[in-house]
């Protein structure tokens, strides 16, 4: 069975979407609404009121969910569809296919996603943070950077780079190359694809700040 069939894809989406209805409702119901019920800064009025608005539009939240995953796969696929253009080896296949390999590399921060919403779940929500420090660049640096340069230091962490193996193991299987042929092609387009996003988040940081 190829990797790009769709008896592959389409359960794994459907897989990756009922994860994240079941993430995003614990997130919910045990990190989000306790805070808001146990804020201090605002009246016992205003905090009703914000549960209230709260209980109204969590909705969305799901409704988001599905549409984001989709997107992020499409922008993936984008990345390695054009750079097959570049890679006499990568030339040739489809969108499909390499939509395959985008969905199943996606596992990675499925995992990652399950592993944040667990920690958060069993300590305190700040846990999170110091997790994403201390597998990421953030652990050379330390806590006193700006946060424009916490950024791109946080976006390069053990989860990132275990994606960009896989699917440099998913192109190889697809396109018959050796693995170091494919990690190229990942970092010359997914890897560039990342690095304007991170660039993009920075600007809007220092911009907004």
């Amino acid at each position: 069975m190829k990797i790009c069939d769709k008896e592959v894809t389409i359960p794994l989406i459907l897989l990756y979407v009922s994860v994240m209805f079941v993430i995003t409702f614990l997130q919910q119901e045990f990190v989000l609404l306790p805070e808001i019920q146990n804020l201090d800064i605002i009246g016992d009025e205003a905090r009703i009121s914000l549960l209230e608005r709260y209980q109204h539009m969590r909705w969305l939240s799901f409704l988001l969910l599905p549409i984001l995953l989709l997107f992020r796969l499409f922008l993936v696929t984008s990345c390695l569809f054009v750079g097959g253009f570049f890679f006499i080896e990568m030339s040739g296949w489809r969108f499909g296919e390499w939509w395959g390999v985008a969905t199943i590399a996606q596992s990675v921060m499925l995992f990652y996603s399950v592993i944040l919403c667990i920690i958060s779940m069993s300590v305190e929500a700040n846990t999170v943070m110091v997790f994403n420090e201390s597998i990421s660049l953030m652990f050379l640096v330390g806590k006193n950077v700006e946060p424009w340069v916490r950024l791109p230091l946080s976006a390069v962490n053990a989860f990132e780079i275990l994606y960009w193996v896989l699917m440099s193991l998913l192109v190889g299987r697809l396109c018959g190359t050796k693995y170091g042929k494919s990690f190229l092609f990942v970092m010359s387009t997914y890897g560039v694809g990342y690095l304007f996003y991170v660039a993009f988040l920075m600007f809007l940081m220092m911009y907004l700040a």
